[in-house]
């Protein structure tokens, strides 16, 4: 119980800290979980790009051939013109025309002060090629203080649904437009700021900006609403922030700061990209282009539009715009959740409790293959909501509370492991032997101490006249020296055949087998154990005769069957032990010894169990007090007694014939056993037999009732 709460309050405690982090301090860890997804994405690996999506490419090869950039502004007309006769569908510029053409016929005879109405102007030109082609103009925003006196015009009307208790767009304050000319030709524009995350890499990208408090559109999402014919773009709200951007039939899931999460197809060149030279010497194919989205930029190394995506560090930025426009013709978009704090925190309490409810009945070698597949069901859920279901969740925080929880679960597995240890060897220190002590600590469980129900073989050995004996020694001191005298090798003995000393109940010697470990042959152990001791007391009466002055006998009762075992006691205070009326029988038998002159006296359930050969014979059935069943009890014949198989046989027949009431029968044999023998037992049996007569046969019981212990 104390390892489930322990565990209960670990969960908690890593609950309330990892959940505190992602609620308070997103940002510090938002790199990270960026990365993680990123990783999703080289696993999903790449998608087959939309064939409605062409990239002309002011490439190297067309630097080239036509010069470096920036070309005259009649070339771009005629590559721009060349793709209209194709029957384009529609054409977006990833670049921004913020300075007259210096290399215009016009703009140099200006300089001159020559007449300028007889040359040609590249400028006007190329302004009149967008005028009359489907041609959607780029421009950025800066976040200079300078700012701009112009905007941009866009043919459509925002409308703004819902209330948010906070507007998260981005408002930048400067932007640079192409010169008026250009810009005044074109039917509309978009922007084509890109923003990158703190490490650099583009993962979110803006549709829209609050610019001079006005809605401007980037340039992929202008060229979708273009070529589907929208007229209204509607800018959804919720309470934490914007939620989505709505064209007709178009739903657009965004972030807060009307971020689109870009499914990325694969690394740059995932599209058709056509090198800008061939457009302008019409070496390509007019169904590469005809009726399509096209996009001109570059993806030359030194004019260095080149960004980092999660699957290329040097994508062409141009393709970025493809990507986005990709993701709104096929709606194939990642998005987060309605409120996903919240479902953020689910997902890191999810994977925490599930963690310690795994792990926690688990024997510490399965943890890590289960560890594993946790981790690797993780990865599945976060593929299947991301790819699947287009849903981004936070990866870091439910992974770190994953790794965090199996951690704490096997550091908790080993401080519980070492308390246990401890608890063990305090408890059993004085118990078992080394051996037993070594393989409780290695097989250890949170149970063992555990009350339970077991089947033991119980020992009871006490000192004969053991008041007699302290009142001849008459000081405590040496009374306790001569105990510890005798204790010692008797203990010693016990715990060298497996037994576990239970306690010492003044002079007397309690133990068990077969707990808290198995023992095989438990009472054939615990027999030769009581017979060891035996043999041992005799060469032990001679040390103490010597240093006392006394002699010491014992007698030993044990019995085999079910206890209740466990740690049992009071707060504070208790002990591993054994209880049960097999206990109390134990005992009972231990003092009928004094009764039948006996030094070893087991019970029927003992002899049953025991496997080996010993010379036994059957002593009385008995009631014991306090109990309404009888048992036959056993003595067991040590091996230096002087008793014949002739006499045991003799002994047996009359013992036959006293338990089938043939009193007279048995009386006659008795009687010569103990003319022959000097011995308690026949003793006993001659002045039984003499009360049956007496007492009348037909009244007679052969089984004997104690009523005292």
């Amino acid at each position: 119980m104390k390892k489930f709460w322990l565990h209960l309050f670990s969960a908690l405690t890593i609950i309330i800290l990892l959940g505190s982090t992602y609620l308070f301090l997103p940002q510090t860890f938002l790199s990270i979980d960026n990365r993680f997804r990123d990783f999703l994405f080289i696993l999903r690996g790449p998608l087959p790009a939309s064939p409605d999506i062409v990239i002309i490419d002011i490439d190297e090869k067309s630097l080239k051939k036509e010069g470096q950039w920036p070309w005259s502004r009649n070339k771009v007309a005629q590559l721009i013109q060349n793709l209209s006769d194709a029957e384009v569908g529609i054409i977006g510029l990833d670049i921004v025309f913020s300075e007259p053409d210096k290399s215009s016929p016009h703009r140099i005879a200006a300089q001159l002060q020559c007449n300028t109405s007889a040359v040609d102007d590249y400028d006007a030109i190329l302004a009149n090629t967008i005028a009359n082609t489907p041609t959607i103009g780029g421009y950025f925003y800066t976040f200079s203080t300078q700012y701009s006196t112009r905007s941009p015009l866009i043919p459509a009307v925002f409308v703004t649904k819902g209330k948010s208790g906070q507007e998260y767009l981005i408002n930048p304050t400067n932007l640079v437009l192409n010169i008026p000319i250009i810009q005044d030709a074109f039917y509309s524009s978009g922007f084509f700021n890109n923003t990158p995350d703190e490490g650099g890499m583009i993962r979110r990208v803006p549709l829209l900006m609050r610019y001079d408090m006005s809605l401007y559109p980037s340039l992929s999402l202008e060229m979708v609403r273009i070529y589907t014919g929208e007229k209204r773009v509607i800018f959804n709200n919720k309470h934490s922030g914007m939620e989505s951007i709505s064209m007709g039939t178009l739903q657009i899931p965004t972030d807060r700061f009307a971020r689109l999460v870009v499914n990325f197809r694969g690394a740059g060149h995932s599209y058709k990209y056509i090198s800008a030279s061939d457009i302008l010497d019409k070496n390509f194919k007019p169904e590469d282009i005809a009726g399509k989205f096209v996009l001109i930029g570059t993806s030359a190394v030194g004019l260095a539009d080149l960004r980092a995506t999660p699957f290329d560090t040097l994508m062409p930025g141009v393709e970025v715009h493809a990507s986005i426009i990709d993701n709104l013709i096929n709606q194939d978009f990642l998005s987060l959740t309605e409120d996903p704090e919240t479902i953020d925190l689910l997902l890191i309490i999810a994977s925490i409790i599930l963690t310690f409810i795994i792990l926690y009945t688990l024997n510490v070698w399965f943890m890590i293959p289960i560890f594993l597949g946790l981790v690797f069901a993780q990865y599945l859920f976060f593929m299947e909501m991301l790819f699947t279901h287009g849903i981004v969740l936070n990866i870091l925080f439910p992974a770190a509370g994953l790794l965090i929880s199996f951690v704490t679960v096997l550091l908790l597995d080993y401080i519980i492991s070492l308390h246990q240890k401890r608890e063990i060897m305090a408890v059993f220190a004085k118990k078992v032997s080394k051996n037993v002590m070594d393989d409780l600590i290695k097989n250890s469980s949170d149970t063992l101490l555990t009350p339970r129900n077991k089947e033991v073989t119980v020992f009871f050995s006490d000192i004969r006249s053991f008041t007699s004996i302290s009142e001849r020694l008459a000081d405590p001191k040496r009374v306790i020296l001569m105990l510890n005298t005798y204790m010692t090798p008797m203990v010693e003995n016990i715990t060298k055949h497996q037994g576990t000393v239970d306690k010492f109940i003044g002079d007397a010697v309690m133990a068990y087998w077969n707990a808290p470990i198995e023992v095989q042959n438990h009472a054939d152990k615990a027999l030769l154990s009581a017979l060891e001791q035996q043999k041992k007391l005799k060469e032990l009466n001679t040390e103490l005769y010597e240093t006392f002055g006394v002699h010491i006998a014992i007698g030993i009762g044990i019995h085999t069957g079910m206890v209740t075992i466990g740690e049992m006691g009071s707060v504070g205070r208790s002990d591993y032990t054994i209880i049960g009326d097999n206990v109390n029988l134990a005992s009972r038998l231990e003092g009928l010894n004094k009764l039948y002159g006996s030094s070893i006296i087991i019970s029927s359930n003992t002899k049953d169990a025991l496997q080996d050969q010993y010379q036994l014979r059957s002593l009385d059935i008995v009631r014991v007090k306090g109990k309404k069943s009888a048992v036959e009890i056993f003595e067991v014949i040590l091996p230096d007694a002087d008793i014949s198989d002739e006499t045991l046989q003799r002994y047996v027949q009359a013992v036959t014939h006293y338990r089938n009431r043939e009193v007279e029968a048995a009386l006659k044999l008795f009687e010569k056993l103990q003319h022959d023998f000097d011995s308690t037992l026949y003793t006993l049996y001659v002045e039984r037999c003499q009360q049956a007569i007496d007492k009348g046969v037909e009244n007679f019981d052969p089984v004997t009732t104690m009523y005292s212990k």
